[in-house]
């Protein structure tokens, strides 16, 4: 009774926080609930969209570099498509001159394509991302105030006390290492975290760890866990590892589209990698894959976004790097917008040298502190043998400190190479492999 009433008076205390300080995250948590109910042919979305994009264009026009020259552009097409390089080599002249950039948010990502990237936000920009982690958790059984458990590899940047955990009601589980001792520690950490009922979100990857933990041993290390919904992040989320969550939780296991520099830009539902848009918040475009031209509706293509909110550093028509196809599936009646196809595929599976198995993340997570690499890619030659790829922006003056932090990842026996290269070559897909296990 008293953690019920103390998950109610949580839910309570964020919202009267929220009221007292102009009601943004609760404003934008309205705005997202209204459009995602509405079809997305409507002419009120479409307004909608229409007047956030050209308040968008006007600001960017009159207080960033970048833009300055596009005065008098209304039309989306007048824009550039960007990526994280062309940002990347000029990040300043794409920063709004009506903020100081060190009051900024700074929104850092290791990279699905193993190119790391850091970008700004302002604070009505960070509590719209807050909204809508709300509004789509909801949607997997989360309601403020109750626990959020969040299986991540936890770096010093996203680790948090113990009281500020207790505060926001959050859990945070490393899952840097994976292998069956370390699962079953977690999944006994989950049963005891959850007995007022929690929502999980965790990597696709580590879902995966968890299938095949469970396909060796069983589920009864699940013990009396109770788990309202699962929420997967980053990578695909193929079926059979949904299948195999959603049995052991008993409960719908729902996959997000998402991304550090942007928010929340969809999640399925209806239809397994099927991710309905956020059509209150970004605008999304599928461009041809060898030109900038849209790819019609069915057709493979990149993925483009233009955030209609982040003020601070405007992302207009933004090349995630992702690829997928424009659809329209029917939902309460209504046509939603979605996006489907993507050029998923599962991360290898790599090890340190002794034979136990890495959660994906905890490498990526490791190049977060060096700014200066552009591109990576991990390699697992042999059970200790192990390929660095890295192109840099000038000479890499690091190399001791790598190797000193993938040593204490690896194991003290891990023999690494660390190679300079100029370009990391993509796949078919038109994505990198960041990590790649050659070993059979």
């Amino acid at each position: 009774m008293l953690s019920r009433a103390i998950c109610r008076l949580r839910g309570a205390a964020f919202w009267w926080l929220d009221s007292a300080t102009g009601g943004a995250i609760r404003n934008a948590y309205n705005e997202l609930k209204k459009f995602d109910a509405m079809d997305s042919r409507s002419t009120q979305l479409l307004e909608h969209q229409q007047s956030a994009l050209q308040r968008l264009l006007q600001h960017a026009v009159r207080t960033t570099k970048f833009y300055q020259n596009f005065e008098g552009s209304f039309c989306l097409t007048d824009f550039p498509v960007i990526n994280k390089n062309i940002i990347r080599e000029q990040q300043d002249d794409f920063i709004s001159n009506k903020y100081d950039k060190r009051r900024l948010i700074v929104m850092t990502t290791s990279g699905s394509t193993g190119t790391p990237f850091t970008c700004y936000q302002d604070l009505g920009k960070k509590k719209r991302v807050h909204a809508e982690v709300i509004f789509y958790s909801e949607k997997a059984g989360y309601s403020v105030g109750n626990n959020l458990i969040f299986l991540r590899a936890i770096t010093p940047k996203s680790r948090k006390s113990r009281l500020k955990q207790w505060i926001q009601n959050e859990t945070l589980l490393d899952i840097s290492k994976l292998d069956d001792d370390h699962i079953r520690v977690l999944l006994r950490t989950i049963e005891r975290v959850s007995r007022m009922g929690s929502v999980i979100l965790a990597y696709a990857s580590t879902y995966d760890a968890f299938k095949d933990y469970f396909r060796r041993n069983g589920y009864s290390a699940v013990g009396s866990s109770k788990i309202h919904g699962l929420i997967s992040s980053s990578e695909m989320l193929f079926d059979d590892t949904r299948d195999a969550m959603s049995k052991a939780f008993n409960c719908r296991c729902l996959s997000r589209y998402s991304n550090q520099e942007n928010g929340i830009i969809g999640q399925d539902d209806i239809e397994n990698n099927t991710f309905i848009l956020n059509e209150a918040h970004y605008i999304v475009e599928t461009l041809k894959m060898d030109a900038d031209e849209p790819a019609v509706e069915g057709e493979v293509g990149r993925v483009v976004i233009t955030d209609l909110y982040n003020y601070a550093m405007p992302m207009i028509r933004y090349d995630t790097g992702d690829i997928g196809s424009i659809t329209y599936v029917e939902r309460n009646g209504v046509k939603k917008k979605a996006i489907t196809n993507f050029g998923g595929r599962r991360v290898d599976v790599v090890y340190d040298c002794h034979g136990k198995r890495l959660s994906p993340h905890s490498i990526t997570n490791a190049f977060w502190s060096f700014r200066e690499i552009w591109q990576f890619q991990f390699i697992q030659e042999s059970e200790t043998q192990y390929t660095v790829k890295i192109n840099v922006t000038d000479e890499f003056e690091r190399r001791r400190e790598m190797e000193a932090l993938l040593l204490r990842l690896l194991g003290s026996e891990a023999e690494i190479t660390i190679e300079l290269v100029d370009d990391i070559p993509v796949l078919a897909s038109g994505k990198r492999k960041y990590i790649a296990n050659k070993m059979n």
